[in-house]
C-alpha cells in the first residue's frame, strides 16, 4: 500500500487492509476469551464467529489478488481497544453468567464496527464496479448481519435466564 490514498481503490485497499487484520485479531485472541464462557450456545456462536474469521481472510485474500496487491494488514486500533476491553471485562467479571452477557455485548460491538466497515468497502467496490470483490464483500456482510441477529437473539436468551435466576433468589 502506498503512503497516500488518492483514489477509490487505495480507499477500499485500506479498508480492506483494517478489515483483513480485524478478523486475524479475532481469530487469535477471542479463542481465549471462549474458555471462559459458561454457557454453551454463547460458546458454540462465538466459537463459531471466531472459526468463520478463516473463511473471511480467505475471502480477503481473493479481493487483494484480484486487485492485485499484498494482503498487508495494517493495524486497526478500534478493533483491537475492543478485544482489549474484552478482555479486561471477563477479568473484572466473577459471576459466569453476567460474562456469558458482557461476552456477547463485547462481539455485538466488535460485529457492528465490522458490519459498517464492510458496508464501506462494499460501497467503494460498487463504485468501482469490481463485480468479484463485490460478490466477496457482499458474502462476508452477509454473515457479518446474520451474526448479528443471532447475537441479539442470544443476549435477549441470556437475559431472560438472568431474569429467571433473580425471581428464584
Amino acid at each position: 500500500m502506498k503512503n497516500k490514498i488518492s483514489t477509490l481503490q487505495d480507499a477500499l485497499a485500506y479498508q480492506l487492509q483494517g478489515l483483513f487484520f480485524a478478523e486475524d485479531e479475532i481469530r487469535n485472541e477471542l479463542t481465549t476469551c471462549i474458555q471462559q464462557i459458561r454457557s454453551i450456545e454463547v460458546r458454540n456462536e462465538i466459537d463459531h464467529y471466531v472459526k468463520t474469521a478463516n473463511e473471511k481472510l480467505q475471502k480477503l485474500e481473493r479481493i487483494f489478488t484480484y486487485l492485485m496487491q499484498e494482503s498487508n494488514p495494517r493495524k486497526n486500533d478500534v478493533v483491537s481497544k475492543m478485544i482489549h476491553e474484552t478482555h479486561h471485562l471477563l477479568k473484572l467479571t466473577s459471576s459466569a453468567h453476567l460474562k456469558d452477557i458482557l461476552m456477547i455485548s463485547c462481539v455485538q460491538n466488535i460485529n457492528s464496527y465490522k458490519t459498517a466497515s464492510y458496508k464501506s468497502a462494499y460501497l467503494f467496490a460498487v463504485e468501482l464496479e469490481l463485480d468479484t470483490a463485490i460478490d466477496l464483500i457482499q458474502q462476508i456482510l452477509e454473515w457479518e448481519l446474520a451474526t448479528g441477529k443471532r447475537l441479539a437473539l442470544l443476549s435477549i436468551h441470556e437475559f431472560n435466564k438472568l431474569n429467571e435466576s433473580n425471581k428464584i433468589q
